[in-house]
């Protein structure tokens, strides 16, 4: 999703304000001038490769740490705790990772 903004005729502060805006809730920005007018364009930073490391990581802190933790609580078997967690990674990885992408495309949220 790209969001642009076009300003004209607008003082330098409010630019360089909605400039520090964008940044701070992550978005890259990219300006185009033309003679009356500038535009700014502005993408989430969130990326693919980003998505599926954030994934990863997520899913073997559960899977190694979360749930072998409740299912040795549960069964007093940390064997199958970990066996369990071992599961987890292979089904819930990419599961993850389509979830964040779909998400990716969702412009629900986003302050207008």
């Amino acid at each position: 999703m790209t969001i642009t903004i076009v300003i004209e005729n607008s003082s330098r502060e409010k630019i360089e304000k909605l400039w520090r805006y964008a940044e701070k809730i992550g978005l890259e920005l990219r300006t185009v001038n033309s003679d009356d007018s500038m535009r700014i364009v502005a993408k989430p930073r969130e990326n693919s490769k980003r998505s599926l490391i954030k994934a990863v990581s997520y899913r073997f802190y559960q899977s190694f740490i979360i749930s072998p933790l409740i299912i040795w609580v549960l069964t007093g078997n940390p064997v199958l705790g970990l066996k369990f967690g071992a599961l987890e990674v292979l089904v819930k990885i990419p599961a993850y990772y389509l979830f964040e992408r779909i998400w990716a495309r969702i412009g629900y949220g986003y302050k207008k």
